[in-house]
């Protein structure tokens, strides 16, 4: 683990005994169900696969973040993916882009209710051991950098019909 990694942990971790104190542990609690509760509702559930190129996935924005992201980051089992290697589409039938396409010209835009759709170029994870994602999205509103995370086991993607 990096000093700044542990660092940024720290953080978090005075953060949450300040509320804690501040405001009673009931407040901590609340807090983690309203995360969890957005981590269910972004991640589209089995989306995550392997497929002959690489790796695939789904996010459904719930209304709760919206904007234009002017970068996009990407990193598997904590490396991060060159960004002409992530694509993605904002839905079944769009025409891809590819991260490095991605810039305060040429945003991505998200707006709730879209699902966007990622295509990861490379070999990742091992099979029946789960593999995190982690998506960093940067944007010029407050706050710059949006991130998502999950962990879930590689699936094999079914053949077409």
């Amino acid at each position: 683990m990096s000093s700044r990694h542990a660092g940024a942990l720290f953080a978090l971790l005075r953060q949450g005994l300040t509320l804690g104190v501040d405001y009673g542990t009931h407040s901590l609690e609340a807090l983690l169900a309203v995360a969890e509760t957005v981590e269910e509702n972004v991640y589209a559930i089995d989306s995550f696969r392997r497929t002959g190129e690489g790796i695939e996935f789904a996010l459904d924005n719930p209304p709760l973040r919206v904007g234009a992201f002017g970068a996009i980051r990407l990193a598997v089992d904590g490396t991060f993916v060159p960004p002409e290697r992530v694509r993605w589409r904002a839905g079944e039938g769009r025409e891809w882009r590819t991260a490095d396409s991605v810039g305060p010209a040429t945003p991505l835009w998200w707006a709730p209710g879209d699902r966007t759709e990622f295509a990861v170029l490379g070999t990742f994870g091992v099979d029946g051991r789960p593999s995190t994602v982690r998506l960093e999205l940067r944007s010029t509103a407050i706050p710059p950098l949006v991130w998502f995370e999950f962990t879930e086991t590689l699936e094999e993607k079914a053949p077409p019909p």
